[in-house]
């Protein structure tokens, strides 16, 4: 059997302390299929406080639960439809022929379809709490337990790049954004930069402002630039635009670009 694919999950820790968590487990059923079918491991660059640990791991833990819900629903649709569908039609033919009243068919069908909503819910409640969903929760949540963070010198990287964007002027971190290929000296764990890349786009939606960079670096290139950075951190701004986290994310797509 080969080795499983990995999933990283990246602790970055701001300049003022402030802790940021990413992981590609955007639904239920993407952090399902990871813990069931990939190996998680979480990196970090400045140890992390054993408080925010425990909070994504209770994060985890009711993303497990949601994830549980929908596998539990998935598994038991159809046995739970085809019998909410006989409760139906069960309901349905005995108002019908026992129960005469004066306007047929109506309230036959209006009492068929509470009674078979209302079995259809109880059956899902009931296998929310089967034996099965409770074996597969305590799969999952063992699972949760064994990710293990351990220190990566690429987060060290990113964290250095990051707290360098969040004090330099605004100014700087333009340039920084519009010519960042000399800002990484390496991407030598590129699956980890790899997946970085790829949730900074996911949760920040980065991909978006390529088309705005066009703009960014024609604003940079006139003469009158300096006159102009209160109105381009305006529009940046207005953007809802990280800027000191976009310009390590330059950086690296650049770098890791450069080296294919």
């Amino acid at each position: 059997m080969g080795e499983k694919d990995i999933t990283y999950i990246f602790h970055i820790k701001r300049k003022d302390g402030t802790p940021l968590i990413l992981h590609a487990f955007s639904t239920p059923e993407k952090f399902l299929y990871s813990v069931e079918n990939t190996e998680i491991r979480g990196r970090y660059g400045d140890e992390p406080r054993v408080e925010t640990l425990t909070m994504f791991r209770n994060e985890l833990y009711r993303m497990a639960e949601a994830a549980v819900k929908n596998w539990i629903f998935d598994q038991r649709f159809i046995p739970k439809f085809l019998m909410s569908t006989g409760i139906f039609l069960v309901t349905y033919f005995f108002f019908s022929y026992v129960v005469r009243d004066p306007i047929p068919m109506i309230d036959e069908t209006v009492l068929g379809l509470v009674a078979g909503i209302a079995s259809y819910i109880l059956l899902g409640k009931k296998d929310i709490a089967s034996q099965k969903a409770m074996e597969k929760r305590v799969e999952i949540r063992n699972r949760i337990d064994r990710i293990k963070f351990t220190e990566s010198n690429f987060v060290k990287e990113v964290e250095a790049l990051l707290h360098k964007s969040e004090n330099e002027k605004f100014e700087e971190v333009i340039k920084q954004i519009t010519a960042p290929s000399n800002m990484v000296s390496s991407v030598s764990e590129r699956e980890e930069v790899l997946q970085f890349l790829k949730m900074l786009e996911i949760r920040f939606n980065f991909k978006r402002m390529k088309r705005e960079e066009k703009k960014l670096k024609e604003l940079v290139r006139k003469r009158n630039y300096k006159s102009q950075v209160s109105s381009i951190k305006k529009w940046m701004e207005s953007k809802k635009l990280d800027y000191p986290l976009y310009a390590v994310y330059k950086a690296f797509k650049e770098t890791i670009s450069n080296k294919r």
